[in-house]
């Protein structure tokens, strides 16, 4: 698998679930909220309206203790 993280290159809007919102896809094209939407599955890779990139996303929660010094 040689995927490419392009994170940085997109806007997006939050999550509900198993589906992310693209707001701004990496050519730069502009979508409305819930207009162009990608799965957590690599298999089910959505592909932008207007360049057909495929995309997908992934999740990752960090949870930090607080130490009083």
């Amino acid at each position: 698998m040689n995927d490419k993280d392009v994170t940085r290159l997109i806007e997006f809007g939050n999550n509900d679930d198993e589906v992310l919102p693209v707001e701004k896809c990496v050519c730069g094209q502009n979508f409305g909220s819930w207009e162009f939407c990608i799965s957590i599955y690599r298999d089910g890779a959505g592909a932008c309206p207007s360049c057909g990139r495929k995309l997908y996303f992934h999740l990752g929660i960090k949870i930090y203790e607080v130490i009083d010094e």
